[in-house]
């Protein structure tokens, strides 16, 4: 689509929502929203200065609370991601590591915590891989994982009905809309938002973006083993396409009308929520469990290959709250301090395993005197080796650790923000202060019960 025409396409798109804060109501126990965006992407937010207005609604939102602008998972993917959100314990812990695993039942999940304080909860997911069968059921009155479609629209009846089936008890409700989870199915979108912000012709992109085959061209036969070879001329076709720099970009171009088709949905539903009087006394988090890559370090996508890159770890984090004043928090934070923050906003008491720290300080002011460094750990989907990547990371630096390998690996994020350089021969000294402090992180965790 022409930008010349795209702020009138975005305003036929915009709910009528003002995103004026509302009126003070007597104190009573907050309801809590988790709207868990599976693979938002940060910097693919005009929320985050990206240069498509891709989020306008989000940053509606964001004006009435606190946006932490460095946001970091501690999975690749999202089981072992939104595990860790809901257990507040390292990839480590859990043990929800690849389809092949699953949350320890000794885990306490955040949804347990609610229900034996009183409040009903449900959890409405997308995707297969938040499935009973890895323990995310915890502490959830009602569950459905898998029956609804990905976008955002077909949860929005769902969560509705279910919040004003009991307004007399709070509730704590987990969404987990997928609409910016790759594949696509492109043909299927209309030409306006296909051509959105990359117009021109892509027939061949846009044929295979939603074939198992392309993201093997990208990612190195990635699961070769789980599918039949293609045709002579698919594989023609196909490595075609991904040796096209047009290609990566489309992709990317594809995403964004995606995060803003969400956009848009999420706009609708906080209209809902307010013509209904539930924003008056309810918690609303914004979080991604991860984001995904297109072309950096070589690798398109997610979950089947096992990269540290910050285009899949740092991901999205806002909350809002009746009387939170706005803010934007620039210390570095991780999906872990979800859980005990949303406690302390309720007044509950957070369980001791919990891992994460509340981040209510900072969201009152009070940023962090020295940066604290944060971890994570990519793992692969179908993983059956055990093979696994651990990375420790500050502002400047990112250390990663290779097992069963042992190989190490050190990026210089300000000069290579690609990460695709390793320089721990020249910088030997940052490498081994990073060596350090990922040991001794780990080695506390297995220590932990």
């Amino acid at each position: 689509m022409p930008m010349s025409i795209l702020p009138a396409f975005l305003a036929l798109t915009l709910p009528a929502w003002s995103g004026a804060a509302p009126a003070a109501k007597p104190a009573q126990p907050l309801n809590v929203l988790i709207i868990g965006a599976d693979t938002l992407r940060a910097d693919h937010l005009s929320l985050h200065g990206y240069k498509y207005p891709t989020s306008p609604n989000i940053e509606r939102l964001a004006t009435r609370g606190v946006v932490f602008e460095r946001t970091f998972s501690q999975g690749s993917y999202t089981l072992s991601s939104f595990a860790s959100l809901f257990t507040s314990r390292y990839v480590e812990q859990h043990h929800a590591v690849s389809k092949f695993t699953a949350i320890s039942d000794s885990e306490t999940m955040l949804a347990e915590v609610f229900q034996k304080a009183g409040y009903r909860t449900a959890g409405f997911t997308g995707g297969p891989n938040l499935a009973l069968q890895y323990g995310f059921g915890k502490g959830f009155d009602t569950y459905l994982s898998g029956d609804l479609p990905r976008q955002m629209d077909a949860y929005i009846p769902v969560a509705l009905k279910w919040i004003q089936k009991d307004r007399a008890k709070p509730f704590f409700l987990f969404l987990q809309p997928q609409d910016v989870h790759p594949p696509f199915d492109v043909l299927e979108l209309p030409e306006a938002e296909r051509d959105r912000w990359d117009p021109g012709d892509h027939e061949r992109t846009e044929r295979f973006m939603g074939t198992f085959y392309l993201f093997r061209a990208f990612n190195g036969d990635a699961f070769a083993n789980n599918k039949p070879e293609p045709s002579d001329w698919l594989q023609k076709e196909i490595a075609a396409a991904a040796k096209d720099p047009r290609t990566k970009r489309h992709m990317a171009s594809i995403y964004d009308d995606r995060v803003a088709h969400l956009d848009a949905s999420l706009g609708r539903f906080f209209a809902e929520l307010e013509r209904l009087g539930v924003m008056e006394d309810t918690l609303i988090v914004l979080v991604s469990d991860h984001g995904t890559l297109f072309g950096e370090g070589g690798k398109f996508a997610h979950g089947m290959h096992m990269s540290t890159h910050d285009g899949i770890f740092h991901v999205v984090l806002a909350v809002w709250a009746p009387g939170l004043a706005p803010r934007r928090v620039k210390s570095p934070v991780e999906l872990v301090d979800v859980a005990p923050t949303l406690l302390e906003l309720a007044g509950l008491p957070r369980p001791e395993p919990f891992e994460g720290r509340s981040l209510v300080p900072l969201m009152r002011g009070q940023e962090d005197s020295q940066e604290r460094p944060v971890f994570g750990t990519a793992t692969a989907t179908w993983n059956e080796s055990g093979a696994i990547k651990h990375y420790v990371r500050d502002p400047r630096w990112k250390f990663v650790s290779e097992e069963p390998s042992g190989k190490t690996t050190l990026y210089d994020l300000a000069s290579d923000p690609e990460e695709v350089r390793d320089v721990s021969a020249a910088r030997p000294e940052e490498a081994q202060r990073l060596s350090g402090l990922l040991t001794r992180h780990l080695q506390r965790l297995l220590s932990r019960p």
